[in-house]
């Protein structure tokens, strides 16, 4: 579990090249009402990322090895930054720079941006949740990945940060939770079961 923070934030950089924007539909004259919107027509770029997403998360759950798991593993983290602009990942190079520097108002203020910019892509929430952890910012932390777990539960490095947030708070019940609920999304993790053992015992030895 421990280094779930500096994976997290060691993605900024490693994202893949910015994506073009879809289109709008041609010949749209007017907008729908928000009940009447398809989402299909709207976002197909965003849906198909969504659709070839939930199938990466679901084949990670059931990978048979740890290769296969750990290539299934990035390839749903490519998907989840894909949709991302040109100016977000411009504000994640700048964050990443930034929290090098331990700047870590500034790789957050960063992050707010790139949230506003796109607030519907949850990874964002996981980048600054990371930050904010990395800066002691604990209930920052889990309050962003509540949001981000929300949106994409299926996220195990999600839950992994939860876990390792939770248990810096002290929370030992709440880590567990968090940690078995990312080995469900992730069996193959390296490690799982030596710190899945390391939360138990924190956990039984609390109730003592």
């Amino acid at each position: 579990m421990a280094g779930a923070v500096l994976l997290c934030t060691s993605v900024f950089s490693a994202s893949a090249a910015p994506v073009p924007a879809a289109p709008a539909p041609a010949g749209q004259t007017a907008s729908p009402s928000p009940a009447k919107i398809d989402s299909s027509k709207t976002h197909p770029h965003h849906k198909a990322v969504q659709e070839r997403l939930a199938e990466a998360e679901k084949a990670l759950a059931l990978a048979g090895n740890d290769k296969d798991a750990r290539k299934l593993a990035d390839q749903a983290e490519t998907l989840r930054n894909r949709s991302l602009t040109g100016a977000v990942r411009m504000l994640l190079t700048d964050s990443q720079e930034a929290l090098g520097k331990h700047e870590f108002q500034t790789a957050e203020d960063d992050l707010t941006s790139a949230i506003a910019i796109q607030p519907d892509q949850p990874v964002l929430r996981r980048y600054r949740a990371a930050i904010r952890a990395a800066a002691g910012d604990n209930n920052g932390a889990i309050s962003d990945l509540g949001v981000a777990i929300q949106a994409d539960p299926g996220d195990a490095t999600a839950w992994a940060m939860l876990a390792e947030t939770e248990r810096d708070r002290h929370e030992p019940d709440a880590a567990l939770k968090a940690y078995k609920q990312m080995m469900q999304l992730d069996p193959h993790t390296p490690d799982a079961d030596k710190q899945l053992k390391i939360l138990q015992k924190e956990k039984d030895g609390q109730e003592d």
